[in-house]
C-alpha cells in the first residue's frame, strides 16, 4: 500500500512539473486582481514586473477596476505634515483600510483613475499615485512668480489616454488658466481672464472641468457655469436653469453627470429645500431629479454621488444623505486630521509614462525598506514604516519627518482601523 502511495506522489509531483500557465492567461489574471496585490506580485518574475508597466495592462487593469474594485477614498492632512487615506468599501461603506500617502503637500485634488494631484504654498505640485506610491514633479510655470497662489486638478482624455493637470492661478486682477500634460516638461497658458469663479474647485466629469462663474463681485449668486474640454483645450459656457439663478447653488459629480445642488426657501413647508438638478449638454437643458426637505447638510461642500447616496463634508467631517431611505450618516475625522479631499478611487498603475520615482524614502537617498508599497491591510503600511526607524530622533529619509512621526501616525491608525459611520437622522428628510 505504501509503495502504491509513493508511486502515486511521484506521479504528481511529475504533473505539477509540466504544468504550464500561457503568458496570456497570466496577464489576464495579473489585470483582474486588486492593485495592491499585483504591486507585491511584480517581483515574483521578470515577466510579471514588465508586464504590469505595459500601457495595455495598464488600460486593461484600470478598467476592471472600474468595475469590480471601486471605493471610496478620503485623504486627511496630518499636523506634522503627512497624509493618511482612508477607503470604504463602495457597496457597503464599511471601512477597509487606512495607508500613509507619502507626500508632504497640504492640498489635494480630487483623485482621477487612481491618481491625485498634491500641492502646496510654494506653488510646488506633483501628480502621486497612492497604490504604486510613484509620483511626478511638475515643472514650474513661468507665471509661478506673478501668481499670490495656484489651486491644481487632475483629468483624464480617454481619446489619447493623456492625463492632464489643470492649474487655477490666481493673479492680482485675473485668474490664469494652464494645462500641463503628464509626461510634459512645461505648461502652456489657455485662458486669462478678469471673471470671478464662486468656487475655484473643479468639477471634473468624462474629460471636462466645470466651475461656477458669478455674477459680479459683491454677490455671491451665480450666472452660467464654465466649461473645459480637456481633449481640445477649449472653454465653453453652460446656462443654468432659470429656476435656481437666484438661489445659493453647488456643482457636483455622480456617477459620469453633472449635476446642481440649489438651495431655496420653501414657503409651503417655511423650510429652506434643496434642488437636485442634471445637465443633458447633448440638448443643452437642465432636468431636475429631486427636492429635498429640509436642505442638504449646512456648511459642507457636496462631493460626489454614489448611486442613492450624495456625499458631502467639511475639514473635520464626512456626511452621507441616502436619498433611498432618507437617512443622514457621518464619519468625523480623527483628531489633529483634516479632510482635504474625497472621491471615488480605484487601486490603478496609470499614469504609464516615464519619468516616475517612488514617492518613499529611498526617492530621498535612504535606502530604509520603504520603497516597496505596502498591502492594503489596515495598519499595514505603517507597520513597514515603524519596522524601518532607527531611533526616535533619527530622521526617516523623507524631507521634514522624524522617526517620531511614523510612530505617530501608526498609533493614530491602530486607533481607527475600524471607522464606523454613525447615524445623525433617520427617516428625517423627504423627497419630492
Amino acid at each position: 500500500m505504501d509503495c502504491n502511495n509513493n508511486d502515486l506522489d511521484k506521479k504528481n509531483k511529475g504533473t505539477e512539473a509540466q504544468v504550464y500557465v500561457p503568458q496570456d492567461a497570466q496577464r489576464i489574471v495579473l489585470a483582474f486582481l486588486p492593485g495592491r496585490i499585483v504591486v507585491k506580485l511584480r517581483s515574483v518574475c521578470k515577466f510579471w514586473r514588465d508586464c504590469i508597466e505595459e500601457p495595455s495592462f495598464v488600460d486593461s487593469h484600470l478598467n476592471n477596476a472600474y468595475r469590480f474594485h471601486q471605493s471610496i477614498a478620503c485623504f486627511t492632512s496630518l499636523d506634522h505634515g503627512l497624509v493618511h487615506m482612508y477607503t470604504f468599501d463602495s457597496a457597503t461603506m464599511n471601512f477597509r483600510s487606512v495607508e500613509l500617502v507619502f507626500s508632504n503637500r497640504f492640498q489635494m485634488s480630487g483623485p482621477c483613475n487612481g491618481l491625485v494631484c498634491l500641492y502646496d504654498i510654494k506653488d510646488d505640485a506633483e501628480v502621486l499615485n497612492p497604490t504604486t506610491r510613484k509620483h511626478l514633479r511638475l515643472p514650474d510655470s513661468v507665471l509661478k512668480s506673478r501668481s499670490l497662489y495656484s489651486e491644481y486638478f487632475v483629468g483624464f482624455v480617454h481619446s489619447t489616454k493623456e492625463y492632464k493637470v489643470v492649474s487655477v492661478r490666481h493673479c492680482v486682477r485675473f485668474l490664469a488658466f494652464e494645462i500641463c500634460t503628464v509626461g510634459a516638461l512645461s505648461w502652456r497658458t489657455i485662458r486669462e481672464s478678469a471673471e470671478l469663479l464662486k468656487a475655484t474647485k473643479a468639477v471634473i466629469v468624462n474629460g471636462s472641468m466645470y466651475w461656477l462663474l458669478l455674477r459680479k463681485a459683491s454677490s455671491s449668486l451665480s450666472r452660467e457655469i464654465l466649461m473645459l474640454n480637456l481633449t481640445d483645450e477649449t472653454f465653453t459656457k453652460i446656462a443654468i436653469p432659470d429656476a435656481v439663478k437666484k438661489h445659493d447653488m453647488e456643482l457636483f459629480e455622480g456617477e459620469g453627470k453633472l449635476l446642481l445642488l440649489s438651495n431655496r426657501y420653501d414657503r409651503s413647508s417655511k423650510n429652506t429645500v434643496s434642488d437636485i438638478w442634471v445637465v443633458d449638454l447633448t440638448h443643452q437643458e437642465w432636468i431636475h431629479l429631486h427636492t429635498v426637505a429640509p436642505r442638504m447638510p449646512v456648511g459642507m461642500n457636496p462631493f460626489f454621488q454614489l448611486k442613492s447616496k450624495i456625499f458631502f463634508g467639511n475639514q473635520k467631517r464626512l456626511v452621507c444623505v441616502d436619498l433611498e431611505d432618507r437617512t443622514v450618516s457621518y464619519i468625523d475625522m480623527p483628531s489633529c486630521e483634516t479632510l482635504i479631499s474625497c472621491g471615488m478611487f480605484v487601486e490603478s498603475f496609470a499614469p504609464a509614462v516615464t519619468g516616475l520615482v517612488s514617492s518613499t524614502a529611498s526617492s530621498y537617498g535612504n535606502s530604509s525598506g520603504l520603497n516597496e508599497p505596502s498591502s492594503a491591510d489596515p495598519g499595514q503600511s505603517f507597520r513597514n514604516a515603524e519596522s524601518s526607524s532607527i531611533g526616535c530622533d533619527q530622521s526617516s529619509g523623507l524631507t521634514g519627518w522624524s522617526s517620531a512621526d511614523f510612530e505617530l501616525s501608526f498609533k493614530r491608525a491602530k486607533r481607527t482601523t475600524n471607522m464606523v459611520w454613525k447615524i445623525l437622522k433617520h427617516g428625517g428628510l423627504s423627497l419630492g
